[in-house]
């Protein structure tokens, strides 16, 4: 089994700040290439990211890897920096740092180009 971190902390951090596109009240929205998660399992709390309802539906119904590109986002670069500035321990560890600046290097070569 996968050992899934969650954080009700750091999620409710995420929600607090304004939306990363257009500044409106935000959601907690999971990442979900390249994580932990799978069928019927949110990946870890630490691959959230801050969008309006509104992109965040856009998210789920585009695609997420078009999501991004259509406005140029790295989501792993976008939850470290929220990680970074989280006050929760939980996630804002040297470890999950290091995972969070892999994973951007490895989406960058597969999606990027896309």
């Amino acid at each position: 089994m996968k050992n899934i971190i969650r954080s009700a902390k750091h999620l409710n951090f995420v929600r607090k700040q304004p939306c990363f596109i257009s500044g409106q009240k935000s959601q907690a929205c999971h990442i979900r290439l390249l994580t932990d998660g799978g069928t019927g399992l949110k990946p870890s709390d630490f691959y959230v990211l801050n969008f309006s309802y509104m992109y965040h539906k856009m998210q789920s119904d585009i695609g997420e890897a078009r999501f991004y590109k259509k406005f140029n986002i790295n989501p792993f670069i976008l939850a470290k920096d929220l990680v970074v500035m989280s006050d929760c321990k939980k996630v804002n560890d040297r470890l999950i740092l290091h995972l969070l600046d892999e994973r951007a290097k490895t989406y960058g070569r597969i999606y990027q180009n896309i």
